[in-house]
């Protein structure tokens, strides 16, 4: 008896080591991109990381941004900004960004290096990007583009204290990839609903999950239109350089053929406020472009379809700069 229970026990110590094994250096647990709080815009992923996630490389330069470093001799720069749908998160490598594959596709054509700054991070809205860009500066711009969706009608700064304390916004790595496993992934999605009286909501790493609020899956607390799309404009027009907005859907809205109603109001104000505003809708989009399960967010092809739409529009401006 003592012989099988000294098999289990050694056999259940080496099954669970070669799992966390398996965790850090198969999927990249322990390698989180981390966060940082930030008193003006809220938060963002901290500066100068370089991780790897589920096979993804995720990089960050000086700025906290998905983007190589910022160079004194960058001459042509766009600003391409939003939440998590242009900063990708874990699940896309920073090689399938449309940031990084409108970057390479510009600079060969015009034959320069043009620089396209993902100025991004999960679930902003665009004051939080005009927060940004009223801190950090317009790294010398050329054009500014807005990627919004419905729900950013309603997404005010709340500067709720969410990094460290929401799994979401880390600021530091677990000691165990089991652990993270568990506090991240298990226990959220499985395990707290059992022991609570109620469903809860689980949030999942860039995943939002479906609801039946009809059209509009995505739900913020807020009232009226974002200041930021109103202070983005005027950014632009302080800087003498053009802004326009690519308002993105969610899947539900790809599939029944319209916005909804926060995205009409988005579609009121751009057009009463003399704002360009390019809908995807009337793109091709489709959602085979989106991840498995998720109401927002591209897949890699989704990426490619996102820098296959704007690369036209980013190439007329910049052949009309010059």
């Amino acid at each position: 008896m003592l012989r099988v229970f000294l098999w289990i026990l050694s056999f259940s110590i080496i099954a669970l080591i070669a799992t966390e094994l398996v965790l850090r250096y198969k999927y990249g647990f322990l390698s989180t991109p981390l966060y940082v709080s930030d008193a003006d815009y809220e938060y963002i992923y901290a500066p100068d990381q370089d991780v790897w996630r589920f096979g993804n490389h995720i990089k960050t330069n000086e700025y906290s941004l998905r983007s190589e470093k910022i160079s004194p001799t960058d001459t042509t720069v766009i600003l391409l900004c939003g939440d998590s749908v242009v900063l990708g998160g874990s699940l896309t490598d920073n090689d399938s960004l449309a940031s990084t594959i409108l970057e390479k596709r510009l600079s060969k054509e015009l034959g320069r290096r043009v620089r396209v700054l993902n100025i991004a991070a999960g679930s902003w809205g665009p004051d939080n990007v005009a927060a940004y860009l009223k801190k950090h500066g317009l790294f010398h711009a050329d054009l500014l583009c807005l990627v919004a969706s419905s729900h950013d009608y309603h997404d005010h700064m709340d500067f709720q204290d969410v990094v460290g304390n929401d799994i979401n916004y880390p600021d530091q790595q677990y000691d165990f990839a089991l652990e993270e496993l568990w506090d991240r992934y298990i226990y959220p999605r499985y395990v707290k609903d059992l022991i609570q009286s109620t469903p809860a909501e689980t949030p999942i790493e860039g995943a939002p999950t479906q609801s039946a609020a009809g059209p509009s899956t995505i739900q913020k607390p807020g009232t009226g239109l974002n200041p930021g799309f109103a202070q983005l404009k005027q950014i632009a027009l302080a800087a003498n350089i053009p802004f326009f907005i690519l308002l993105h859907p969610e899947i539900s809205e790809v599939e029944y053929g319209h916005y909804d109603d926060e995205g009409e109001a988005i579609l009121q104000y751009a057009k009463a406020d003399s704002v360009r505003l390019i809908r995807e809708l009337d793109m091709g989009i489709k959602p085979g472009y989106f991840r498995e399960n998720d109401v927002v967010h591209y897949n890699d092809e989704g990426q490619r379809f996102l820098a296959d739409q704007l690369y036209p529009v980013f190439l007329e401006y910049l052949k009309t700069s010059n």
